[in-house]
């Protein structure tokens, strides 16, 4: 049995690589008793895996997807704009771009091959549970090219 790819055309995450993220992602959210939403999108924003962990918000559902496709759009993590530009923003794509710490990109070899968006907790535990999950990724995508 061969093992799946974990990148497309070297510039995507596929869904191998999403389920090692997201996997990560619930174990850290487990670990820190902060359930999470967590979404795992592409290079251009498409989900690729998403996951409820029990007694997350289920508000959370859609600001983790949208962290997770900003981040990937950007090419950096969410949080960081200031108020002004990251509210005119949200406005002018319809909530499609988030200004809410959770979302990271994951970067290999020079190239933003997807994202990570967590939601409901704290933006503290959101951030950890997202570079738990990215972690994972680039351990993984960084052992397959060894």
């Amino acid at each position: 049995m061969s093992t799946p790819s974990l990148i497309r055309n070297s510039r995507q995450l596929t869904y191998a690589a999403a389920a090692i993220a997201i996997e990560a992602a619930v174990a850290k959210s487990r670990e820190l008793a902060a359930p999470e939403c967590i979404a795992m999108v592409d290079a251009g924003g498409n989900l690729l895996a998403f996951a409820r962990v029990d007694g997350a918000a289920v508000l959370a559902r859609d600001p983790a997807i949208a962290k997770a496709a900003t981040s990937a759009s950007l090419g950096a993590p969410t949080g960081g704009i200031p108020f002004e530009f990251g509210a005119n923003l949200g406005l002018a794509s319809h909530g499609g771009i988030v200004n809410l710490g959770g979302g990271l990109p994951i970067v290999f070899q020079g190239a933003v091959l997807g994202a990570i968006g967590v939601g409901s907790g704290s933006t503290e535990q959101d951030v950890a549970v997202a570079e738990a999950g990215r972690d994972a990724v680039l351990a993984a995508l960084g052992a397959s090219s060894a």
